[in-house]
């Protein structure tokens, strides 16, 4: 009888086995590596979707929504059946990675929209906007008017600086326990708040009825990541995010659906088309309720155009047409030539910049 907790059958050892590059660990159980299904990006090999959960040895890319455990992932990755991965497995050597032992942290559950909602705002109204930041999102389309309105903020990293807004928000009442981002530290005997910081703004995620459902972050350092969620998993009580699906616009019988809560906001900005954004081309869980919502009976798919190279893309594509489609909308592809850009957003703007010219 075999052991399935074998460490040879570990997705750390598949990975090793399969050539797969890690990049970095993320969190207590999770590591972050290059994708082999979709190749990330070929322009900058720091940047990795692939994440491997070594509490559950299983994958998951963020990216093209290739998913599974590490026994499939190896039997996929070598073209056989996952009853052959498991004997070639088994007949190699250990694993030479380290073991890592999980170490077991409480966490909270995520509390209601309407808290979130409340929390954030108050959080944010406690924020500024750099320069650097403004000048970014104008470059990309947007108005200084819009992006006030849209309430990006640059995120403090500061230690002094996160410790005093915990406590600000804290005595003005607002709960912190279950918000993503946020998380308690014990230190010297003593218990206090904080919340994930990294170099860059934040990009809130609505609702439909415009409340923040949650938040990404979009890093100034991109050689790893552009964009990471708001979230505290793995901390002391911190509350992980969930993909949330965004709302940028108004309800509408024609709405568009494109991969970004950034992109979505700048893309319904240059158009005024309502937008319903993604956080990845595979994360759709709820789509068609949200859709409904709106009031929306047609649908256009506005992914970038690299699904016309990438087959993973095109075949989550596929899988939101086929289930837009079963819910009973009107689905429409929305494609333009690459040449004006790889986005929607960038697509637009480009529009926008030859109209003006004489």
């Amino acid at each position: 009888m075999y052991d399935y907790r074998d460490p040879r059958l570990s997705i750390l050892n598949v990975a090793q086995k399969s050539g797969i590059v890690l990049i970095r660990q993320t969190s207590n159980e999770e590591f972050m590596a290059r994708c082999p299904f979709c190749g990330d990006s070929e322009k900058n090999p720091k940047h990795g979707h692939l994440m491997l959960n070594i509490e559950k040895d299983a994958y998951h890319c963020t990216r093209c929504g290739e998913k599974g455990f590490a026994i499939g992932l190896y039997a996929r990755l070598h073209g056989i059946s996952n009853s052959q991965a498991f004997k070639e497995l088994m007949n190699m050597a250990p694993e030479t990675t380290p073991k890592i032992k999980i170490k077991k942290i409480h966490q909270s559950p995520v509390a209601n929209i309407n808290e979130r909602d409340k929390t954030y705002r108050a959080f944010l109204d406690k924020l500024t906007l750099k320069g650097e930041h403004l000048q970014n999102l104008i470059r990309r389309g947007l108005s200084w008017e819009e992006t006030g309105r849209n309430l990006y903020k640059s995120v403090p990293t500061a230690p002094q600086e996160r410790l005093r807004i915990c406590n600000e928000l804290l005595q003005e009442g607002l709960n912190l326990k279950g918000i993503p981002g946020f998380f308690q530290v014990q230190k010297e005997n003593q218990t206090y708040w904080d919340f994930y910081s990294d170099n860059g703004f934040f990009i809130p995620v609505k609702d439909i009825q415009g409340r923040i459902q949650g938040m990404q972050i979009r890093l100034d350092d991109d050689n790893v990541r552009k964009y990471v969620w708001f979230s505290s998993k793995g901390k002391l009580n911190g509350t992980p995010a969930h993909a949330w699906i965004g709302v940028h616009g108004v309800p509408a019988k024609t709405v568009l659906v494109t991969e970004g809560p950034l992109k979505a906001d700048i893309a319904h900005y240059l158009s005024r088309y309502t937008f319903v954004s993604v956080a990845g081309v595979d994360a759709i869980k709820g789509i068609e309720q949200v859709l409904k919502e709106l009031g929306a009976k047609r649908v256009f798919i506005a992914y970038d155009m690299d699904l016309k190279s990438n087959k993973n893309v095109q075949k989550a594509k596929d899988k939101l047409e086929k289930k837009l489609v079963q819910a009973g909308f009107e689905v429409h592809d929305k494609t333009w030539e690459e040449r004006l850009g790889k986005g929607i957003d960038d697509y637009l703007l480009a529009r926008k910049k030859s109209q003006k010219v004489v």
